[in-house]
């Protein structure tokens, strides 16, 4: 009998788990390192990477309508367009999750370091880690709940720092817009891009979303007005109230200090709170996504079917969570700076883009069943222009990506250099026990076709 997760996350969890996993790795931790990258142009290169953002949710928005099931994106494109396409963009979407689960915890370690000097970063960032993957395992009921808390903390806490720093801000600190050329600012555009791309980890949990085939969209719609907001606020307060070459040196803990030029001791160590929830938030949807996909490819037979077992107390995917964990573990140990985490997450995430923007316009076509049960239904002229639309933008921006930084590129072809040998061997090695893997990932069933028959 299949084993299947319940619906236990809401509305309100949905929105909070996608803000916080929005959020995390950005405002907070990544922006001061930014700022030394473009200067005073900064809250405008979030504002412009926020247009691909925009394709995402568009595309996500049919996709998590039409099909809302556990690991959608390795679903749909393995049964839609060819199951080696499917492999990849898991691959790359697991790549992408361990990299921001690098960057956040990292983030949070810097954070905490700050105020309780003598530990060694490195096991603060192992702790959080672990203590999230705890809390998953625990159950998706408290994993929204807490989402929800930690959400309304850094929100306020964004606020106080962002609506504070506009009110405080410096003219002088404002000019020149491009202090290192245009070429600067469009490369923070596209690593600000990745921080975007939280939005398409929804479709991931669609098994566990209560009303998904409603919810999805309306989380979507309404955690982007809520991220494009805050996007906005805090970037400019942070080049408005301290210079951006000062903010780039100090790195991580730059927002605590700027706060502390106009705000008492008590905000900023709320702001402070405030920052380290906002992480919290992001490595608890992380590593709640990343398991999703792992339960997915065992269903299927991708990997041992193991990785598909659900606890019977928590009714979770226990063996996934603690494979999710110690990879997340394993990439915290290696301790790279943060805009090459960043670098590699955006090559990553733009071929998940591009695979599930594919997917979801051949849905008409290969499962015109499927998109008959969707709530949300777009034109013809609405799929085609989503579809052109992600090709053009996630295309230019994966080959630029592997512009900035050569090195990097080679390390990711790498890592999909043995997924490949990988997918090749497991199909060898089910085909000599009689198991056809191209043909078995060609229909939908058992627990996955259960999820999908949800009204």
């Amino acid at each position: 009998m299949a084993q299947k997760l319940e619906r236990n996350l809401s509305l309100t969890g949905a929105i909070a788990t996608i803000t916080g996993l929005v959020v995390g790795p950005s405002l907070f931790v990544l922006i001061p390192t930014l700022a030394g990258m473009t200067g005073p142009s900064l809250w405008i290169a979030a504002v412009v990477s926020a247009i691909p953002a925009i394709f995402c949710i568009l595309y996500v928005v049919q996709l998590g309508s039409a099909v809302p099931v556990t690991g959608a994106h390795y679903v749909t494109t393995t049964r839609w367009i060819s199951p080696l396409a499917g492999w990849i963009g898991s691959l790359c979407g697991a790549v992408a999750i361990v990299g921001t689960n690098c960057i956040v915890a990292w983030g949070f370690a810097a954070y905490i370091g700050h105020y309780v000097p003598g530990v060694p970063l490195l096991v603060w960032a192992i702790a959080i880690v672990l203590i999230f993957g705890l809390i998953n395992y625990l159950g998706i009921r408290l994993v929204g709940w807490s989402q929800l808390v930690m959400m309304a903390i850094f929100v306020l806490a964004i606020l106080l720092f962002g609506i504070g720093g506009a009110m405080k801000a410096n003219p002088e600190f404002l000019t020149p817009l491009f202090p290192k050329g245009m070429e600067g600012f469009v490369t923070v555009c596209v690593i600000v891009t990745f921080l975007w791309t939280g939005f398409l980890g929804l479709a991931e949990v669609g098994g566990e979303i209560i009303d998904p085939r409603r919810n999805i969209p309306r989380a979507l719609v309404i955690s982007f007005f809520i991220v494009l907001t805050l996007y906005i606020l805090q970037p400019f307060a942070l080049v408005a109230t301290m210079l951006w070459s000062e903010a780039g040196k100090i790195g991580e803990p730059a927002i605590l200090e700027a706060a502390s030029r106009f705000l008492p001791s008590g905000a900023v160590m709320f702001i402070a709170l405030g920052g380290i929830m906002a992480m919290l938030t992001t490595i608890n949807a992380l590593i709640l996504i990343a398991a999703r996909d792992l339960t997915a490819w065992g269903r299927d037979g991708m990997i041992p079917t193991v990785f598909s077992h659900i606890n019977r107390r928590f009714s979770t995917p226990d063996v996934s969570l603690l494979t999710t964990t110690v990879l997340s573990l394993i990439g915290v140990s290696f301790a790279a700076t943060l805009d090459k985490y960043a670098t590699v997450n955006v090559l990553a995430l733009m071929v998940v883009q591009i695979l599930g923007a594919t997917a979801t316009w051949l849905m008409p076509k290969r499962a015109p069943d499927v998109l008959n049960k969707a709530i949300f239904k777009f034109s013809p002229f609405w799929r085609w222009f989503t579809w052109i639309g992600c090709l053009v933008l996630f295309g230019l921006i994966f080959l630029f990506g592997l512009v900035i930084d050569w090195k990097l590129g080679l390390i990711f072809v790498g890592i999909i250099a043995v997924g490949l040998i990988y997918w090749f061997a497991r199909k060898a090695y089910l085909r000599g026990r009689g198991v056809d893997l191209d043909k078995q990932l060609g229909i939908i069933t058992g627990a996955t076709l259960e999820e999908l028959e949800v009204k």
